[in-house]
């Protein structure tokens, strides 16, 4: 049975990240449990990510905005707005609760932005981008440092950040290296007033 991950944003929730079928590029992946590789090579292959906001509403500007954003700090993978050629593997579209963003694999899945976090006075542009941070493999870290885009809610209603710091950039350059995608191990982050940022290894 195939099982999805969860990444929730903005407010208490859980990311799951839970690997598929094995392949060679994921054999370095097994033997790092919570952190991800820092050594990349430079290369001319790019994974392309194909999207499509039909269903964003009023989000839509803040999705090209991130989309964007992200196409200018890595390399190893670009969005691209689906069209009649290119299935798209990213779903985003406009709900009224808190963004989140479900993935079973780096480069697909679908991404709720949440209006509700917005009406609390959080920054459109920066969730879009945090919550396509998530769809290339990357976790939350509530450290409540404003230039770390993953940090999410943590950094507070007056942090308008959306750009990735050195170290995110990085980790996604890593996953996408060589156009291929690195499969993560299986770990849950649930993040509660108790233990904030907890991970649990599943």
């Amino acid at each position: 049975m195939r099982t999805k991950l969860t990444a929730r944003v903005f407010a208490l929730g859980v990311c799951v990240l839970l690997p598929l079928a094995t392949a060679s590029v994921s054999q370095a992946a097994s033997s790092q449990a919570a952190s991800f590789p820092t050594a990349v090579t430079p290369h001319d292959s790019v994974r392309v990510v194909y999207y499509e906001d039909t269903d964003a509403g009023d989000w839509q500007s803040d999705v090209a905005t991130a989309t964007a954003v992200w196409n200018s700090s890595v390399d190893d993978v670009k969005f691209v707005e689906a069209d009649s050629e290119h299935q798209a593997t990213v779903h985003l579209i406009a709900t009224s609760g808190w963004p989140e963003t479900s993935s079973d694999d780096p480069g697909s899945g679908t991404v709720e932005l949440g209006e509700e976090a917005v009406s609390e006075g959080y920054s459109a542009p920066r969730i879009t981008a945090h919550e396509l941070g998530h769809i290339l493999g990357l976790p939350d870290n509530y450290n409540g440092d404003c230039a770390a885009l993953m940090s999410g809610h943590s950094a507070g209603t007056d942090c308008t950040n959306d750009h990735p710091d050195a170290s995110e950039i990085a980790n996604v350059e890593a996953i996408f290296a060589d156009g291929f995608r690195l499969r993560m191990p299986a770990h849950v982050y649930r993040d509660d007033a108790a233990t904030p940022s907890m991970l649990v290894h599943g």
